[in-house]
């Protein structure tokens, strides 16, 4: 089965408060997303699933020089999340999916539509650090930085 590995933007490619601090003209991914994302595309395809402005999030991937990773038809880019889900994580229910998150509801709610999805909180940025943990869900991996995620989609 294929693997496709569906990335958030902000706070989990890019460096959303370094942007905002810069008064929104600094775009800068984490240090190690470029290696990662190259190791990765060896084995799974990779997608975005983010939410915002598309004139904005297509901007952070052209000015980061990530968009060459991505192939044009596996990049999603909402208003709100929460409403294209559904429609989203279906497009890809023959492939093992891995949604790769900062934020857990959205997670846990992914979880919810797809049970077999495989989900990756990546724990950084302000929504990370102050969410509480939801009863009855915990994601697949709990991760600090994309480098740690590289093996595990490997050899799943």
């Amino acid at each position: 089965m294929n693997k496709i590995v569906l990335f958030d933007i902000d706070y989990t490619l890019f460096n959303t408060d370094r942007f905002r601090q810069s008064n929104l003209s600094d775009f800068v991914l984490y240090g190690e997303v470029t290696q990662a994302i190259t190791q990765l595309e060896k084995v799974a395809t990779l997608g975005i699933f983010s939410e915002g402005t598309l004139e904005l999030q297509n901007e952070k991937l052209h000015q980061t020089n990530i968009l060459p990773h991505f192939i044009e038809e596996h990049i999603h880019i909402v208003a709100k999340k929460e409403e294209g889900l559904k429609t989203v994580l279906h497009k890809y229910r023959n492939y093992k999916i891995f949604l790769i998150d900062d934020k857990l509801t959205i997670l846990q709610k992914a979880k919810n539509i797809l049970p077999e999805l495989i989900t990756i909180w990546i724990k950084r940025g302000k929504y990370a650090l102050t969410q509480d943990s939801i009863a009855g869900f915990v994601p697949w991996a709990t991760v600090d930085n994309l480098s740690d995620i590289i093996e595990l989609i490997a050899k799943d």
